[in-house]
């Protein structure tokens, strides 16, 4: 019995569906079905129920009755294997965008908090480098606002943001709710990795304000609005970011009207990772 066959089982029973805990684990539902097989022949029962062409799955009496071992399994190798591997200082590199790190560093300092022997090195680099960067071993987890599909990569999407409308002006507008069409695209400012370099983003400015659209200033980073962003300016950010720049004066947030427009982050990690590091992503990033 392997550690991989255990933790497909228990994500399978946690998500009650297989494409949810193939992409949870990083692995392609082919591999999970299979260690998923390998299991129940060892134990020699059936765990799981299968109904042909239904997404959602169940747990047969016999699989309810194995979760509590398997979860005791689970948490002892986590152990065993936590004990093993940090016996020495051991340093994670995260590669992402500025807005990211600055999204997450919390997190980064819960980390090394309750691990003392990790450390992290953090790294900017813009959204279209971090697959290569991963690929490249150059880094061990990847966050970025671009996907890519590589045979080297294992990429999963970490959440969704709804976007918001930033806007510096003396006083805000009447309405919560902004038309895109009253925007002057002259004083825009686009921070990279969400703006035009991004596929989702660009679509969604082209359909707003055409295929070339003028603007004011490209930043690296949110954080850069508080100097950048002129008179009647503008920037489009994911919500959560647009947050840490509600006490700046004169900065008003309005949602965007006529628009489901959302951007989502991916994590990425090479596919040879370590088994130390996917279950550092999977207990802190979810």
């Amino acid at each position: 019995m392997e550690y991989k066959q255990i933790e497909a089982f228990i994500a399978i029973a946690e998500l009650k569906n297989i494409t949810k805990a193939a992409d949870t684990l990083f692995v392609s539902q082919s591999a999970l079905s299979y260690r998923l097989k390998t299991l129940e022949e060892e134990v020699g029962v059936t765990l799981v129920t299968r109904n042909k062409g239904i997404a959602s799955i169940r747990l047969t009496a016999k699989g309810e009755e194995f979760l509590p071992i398997a979860r005791e399994w689970q948490a002892v190798y986590r152990k065993a294997l936590a004990f093993s591997t940090l016996s020495e200082v051991t340093t994670i590199r995260i590669a992402a965008p500025a807005s990211v790190h600055e999204q997450y560093f919390k997190l980064y300092t819960q980390i090394t908090e309750e691990s003392s022997k990790a450390r992290l090195s953090v790294s900017t680099y813009n959204s279209d480098a971090i697959p290569s960067v991963i690929e490249n071993r150059d880094a061990d987890i990847g966050f970025g606002f671009i996907y890519r599909n590589s045979p080297k990569l294992l990429v999963r999407e970490i959440h969704s943001t709804p976007m918001a409308l930033v806007e510096r002006s003396k006083s805000a507008r009447p309405a919560d709710v902004v038309d895109p069409r009253t925007l002057d695209s002259a004083k825009a400012v686009l921070v990279k990795g969400i703006a035009l370099d991004n596929p989702d983003s660009a679509a969604f400015y082209k359909s707003w304000f055409g295929g070339n659209m003028p603007f004011h200033m490209y930043v690296d980073s949110p954080s850069l609005l508080v100097k950048t962003l002129p008179e009647q300016g503008w920037c489009i950010l994911p919500e959560n970011h647009a947050r840490r720049l509600r006490e700046e004066p004169d900065f008003h947030f309005y949602e965007l009207a006529d628009t489901n427009f959302t951007l989502p982050l991916y994590l990425f990690l090479h596919k040879e990772a370590e088994e130390t590091l996917k279950i550092l992503v999977k207990k802190y990033f979810g």
